[in-house]
């Protein structure tokens, strides 16, 4: 399935513990409309990948390093998967070549995660050998609980997920910059949504959920393979988790991530 800078930074969180900043379909999501980017840009970047018998893995979610040990990314990414079904490179620009692999010691979804209607669709992802920081691999940051982030703010999808809908994946890093959307607005039009035939048990917007788009234009967006990856606020603040939407850059229905910020105090006692 997809401020003003004083207050900004005195919403930071930091992991003391570990020196590391936290800035704190239905479609499993995705990247459209958007340009080749390099991992050195976005070095918090992590390549999840899935493999049915733990042999032959491919991407198949994004998330964004916290720690040393700790990945963020998407509860549907994972929901009924065992750990020896994933793995995460880091620090790669490319889809299936490259970066350093970690096995995973422990997939930790949120407890109240929903899959039916994607509510609290985030996930730690707790790696077997700690990652040693690089020009290519360092820590993103996640927002506080009270993180300001004004409607229309410019924020960026990263992926290697697929260019437009059932269209083809991408080899190299992606990245696309959208803009929140009112929170009210995004609910009205799923609300709509809703009402037709087909598409009545789909997830309604609530607080733990962050729009993004380009609202009533569309073509920007992420795709299918971009799930659990980053949305991005000031290259390095993870402000959502990518998680589901209409199709992939619909001028009408904008792509819904987890908002970060809801679940600030969860994350950090569990990447920690």
């Amino acid at each position: 399935m997809r401020t003003r800078v004083a207050r900004t930074m005195r919403a930071i969180i930091l992991l003391a513990i570990l020196g590391s900043a936290l800035a704190v379909p239905r479609n499993p999501s995705r990247i459209v409309g958007g340009t080749v980017t390099h991992i050195e840009r976005y070095p918090y970047m992590a390549n999840m990948q899935y493999s049915f018998f733990g042999t032959f893995f491919t991407q198949s979610c994004g998330g964004s390093l916290l720690t040393t040990t700790s990945v963020l990314s998407a509860a549907h990414c994972f929901y009924e998967d065992f750990e020896w079904q994933w793995r995460v490179v880091l620090g790669t620009s490319f889809r299936s070549q490259g970066g350093s692999v970690h096995s995973i010691q422990r997939i930790i979804m949120h407890p109240q995660y929903i899959d039916e209607i994607l509510n609290n669709d985030v996930a730690i992802v707790r790696l077997n050998v700690p990652a040693v920081y690089s020009d290519s691999i360092r820590p993103a940051r996640i927002p506080g609980p009270e993180y300001s982030l004004a409607d229309g703010s410019i924020v960026a999808h990263v992926g290697w997920g697929r260019q437009w809908t059932n269209g083809p994946l991408s080899e190299q890093l992606l990245h696309v910059h959208v803009n929140v959307i009112n929170q009210e607005v995004c609910a009205a039009r799923y609300a709509y949504l809703k009402t037709q035939p087909g598409y009545e048990e789909w997830p309604d917007i609530n607080e733990g959920m962050l729009c993004a788009g380009k609202l009533d234009v569309g073509g920007k967006d992420a795709c299918q393979g971009d799930s659990g990856g980053p949305l991005a606020h000031h290259g390095d603040i993870i402000v959502g988790v990518t998680s589901w939407g209409f199709e992939c850059g619909h001028s009408f229905y904008p792509g819904v991530s987890a908002r970060v910020s809801h679940y600030t105090d969860w994350i950090v006692a569990n990447a920690n």
